[in-house]
């Protein structure tokens, strides 16, 4: 196996481990989990630490996020498009709670590892905002908000809707997002 597959294999494996058993899993468990021999691990990664440090670094990694918002077909309508957009940054989101529960973290790293010293997520989180405008600029005149509006409160009602204990275990589904965003809770005009 090529280094590098070898080393997402044990990451990929890692991180499985990590969800389950936190701090508290052991390198067999993960060498076990991902095909190897516990000593290939120290190979790879010095520590555990190093390897749990890449492990955090792949799981909070917004890559995926921001491919998965990029493949969202903007011919869709706009609903759909949303509702496409929110699954895709709750799935992150979900997975990001999952891993800090398990790994008892109160908030993520400080800082990435890899990231710019000066960027603090700030740029990950500008590229979703963007990604998400050209999601919706298309459709901007069917707004009462403008898009900007519209792209906070798509983050924000996806953030708190995915976190559990900010749901107390009832997390929001990306359609009650979009159609509370769209549409609102009141009923139709009784006139």
């Amino acid at each position: 196996m090529p280094p590098d597959e070898r080393r997402a294999t044990i990451v990929t494996a890692a991180l499985g481990i990590l969800r389950v058993k936190g701090e508290a899993a052991t390198t067999r468990e993960i060498a076990e989990a991902a095909g190897v021999a516990e000593g290939t691990l120290f190979r790879v990664f010095r520590t555990k630490e190093d390897l749990v440090c890449a492990a955090m670094a792949h799981a909070f990694d917004p890559a995926p996020m921001l491919d998965g918002l990029r493949q969202i077909d903007v011919g869709l309508p706009l609903r759909e498009r949303l509702v496409s957009a929110v699954e895709v940054v709750q799935g992150h989101y979900r997975d990001m709670f999952g891993l800090m529960h398990s790994m008892r973290l109160g908030h993520p790293p400080e800082r990435r590892p890899g990231a710019p010293d000066d960027d603090h997520g700030a740029s990950w989180r500008q590229q979703v905002e963007d990604e998400l405008e050209a999601l919706i600029a298309p459709d901007a005149d069917q707004l009462r908000v403008p898009v900007a509006d519209l792209v906070d409160l798509v983050g924000l009602l996806a953030f708190a809707g995915s976190h559990p204990v900010l749901t107390q275990g009832r997390t929001l589904s990306a359609d009650t997002i979009i159609e509370v965003l769209l549409d609102g809770t009141r009923k139709g005009d009784p006139c």
